[in-house]
């Protein structure tokens, strides 16, 4: 019993101090002009979807972005490593580039956020894609995502859909 008192101890411990670690870095974090771009009818990212499989949902197989500021005033650089939301079924981070004359997405492990700078998360640049949308999306609402940065922990905003 002894034994487990003290593992027991040990985990609340260290609980308390990463929670103590994530919320002094989350405060130095904000996120400005979080948005997801509404989509039309069989197109989403500025991409035909009419290759992509569907089945009776009618947002299956869409595609979208989210895009937004992110600014650090702090003194240590912090990555954002995922996004999580339950409007897609896959969410991922990607970067938008020029190669060989030909601009092409790709994913990425993380976007870096310089301390005392910002990251622009924009159309042609660093971005969210939300893979196959779980519900059709209309401008004006709001959706939640959950950022999860290296040091900052999660960080939840409200992005709103906006036309193209």
């Amino acid at each position: 019993m002894k034994h487990f008192a003290q593992i027991l101890m040990i985990i609340i411990t260290g609980l308390f101090v990463t929670s103590c670690q994530a919320q002094a870095t989350e405060d130095k974090l904000t996120v400005q002009e979080a948005w997801i771009r509404a989509i039309g009818s069989g197109e989403a990212m500025g991409h035909s979807m009419e290759n992509q499989s569907t089945t009776a949902q009618p947002t299956s197989g869409l595609t979208t972005g989210a895009f937004m500021v992110i600014s650090n005033s702090g003194e240590e650089d912090d990555r954002l490593l995922q996004v999580q939301t339950d409007l897609a079924q896959s969410v991922e981070l990607h970067v938008t580039e020029m190669m060989n004359d030909v601009m092409t997405m790709r994913p990425v492990e993380g976007i870096d956020i310089p301390a005392g700078g910002a990251a622009e998360l924009k159309p042609g640049g660093f971005h969210v894609m939300l893979i196959n949308l779980q519900k059709e999306i209309k401008p004006g609402e709001k959706y939640p995502l959950t950022l999860i940065f290296e040091r900052g922990g999660t960080l939840v905003v409200e992005a709103e859909v906006r036309a193209p």
